[in-house]
């Protein structure tokens, strides 16, 4: 176990190996399965069932209409993780795109039989960075919204997630909204680098950075027109309780 000062980087932009996640999602889930099949990502360790129904009905009953779905939608989801959310996508949405780059996900996301799949149902196994590499010309201009909740830009390093969100930008309608839920930072950027948690009993990597700093990130798509309608604390009352992180939302439309 390494010191935590040195695995607990403020401040610094510290690059993180980008698969390290991967492989922690990938490895327990095919060792013990997962606790509960609706678990946000970042609750994948949380043994309480009611933490995981709380987060849930917050999402459904707070930010989820905002997202406003019909049946004239094409939906890219990205980081469906185990479909607690794909099931009330899907079923509604025209068209709908989702990728994860946990391939075991994606196996339990295809058994599902509470998630509607349609002839326009895709479900893709790769990371955002491989998806616009081997897709971004298929899906130009194709889909006018955007879901992702839970955490997926916290396994990316500053620079590729840029490169993303502009590769992403190039595959949306003029008129677009984006939904983005990601831990933040509450007073300056954390990273951990292989840092030992005693929640999940792992070695973990993730980056955590403060609300300003996905500001500036979000040019990729504010420079193109879109406009930044909600940046907030995605809880009222924080099921985590987590001392130098939040859980956030944003919401950006054009």
């Amino acid at each position: 176990m390494e010191n935590h000062s040195k695995t607990r980087i403020y401040g610094k932009n510290i690059e993180i190996d980008g698969d390290a996640a991967k492989e922690l999602y990938s490895t327990r889930a095919e060792k013990s399965g997962q606790v509960h099949v609706d678990a946000p990502t970042v609750l994948s360790s949380d043994a309480n069932i009611e933490n995981i129904r709380l987060w849930t009905e917050e999402e459904l009953r707070r930010w989820f209409p905002l997202f406003g779905l019909s049946a004239r939608d094409k939906v890219f989801e990205i980081g469906f993780g185990t479909g607690r959310m794909t099931k009330y996508i899907t079923a509604v949405a025209g068209e709908y795109v989702g990728i994860d780059y946990v391939e075991p996900f994606l196996k339990t996301v295809l058994a599902r039989k509470d998630i509607e799949k349609k002839e326009s149902t895709k479900f893709y196994t790769a990371s955002l960075q491989e998806f616009l590499k081997g897709h971004r010309e298929e899906y130009s201009a194709a889909f006018n919204k955007v879901f992702l909740s839970g955490g997926v830009f916290m396994y990316i390093n500053d620079r590729e997630l840029c490169q993303c969100l502009e590769g992403l930008a190039d595959m949306l309608k003029p008129s677009c909204l984006v939904y983005i839920s990601e831990p933040v930072a509450i007073s300056q950027r954390l990273t951990l680098d292989s840092f030992y948690s005693e929640t999940i009993k792992d070695d973990y990597s993730a980056i955590y950075r403060t609300e300003e700093e996905y500001r500036e990130i979000f040019k990729a798509f504010t420079d193109r027109g879109f406009e930044l309608e909600v940046s907030q604390e995605f809880f009222e009352n924080d099921i985590k309780k987590m001392k130098e992180t939040k859980q956030w939302i944003f919401i950006l439309k054009r």
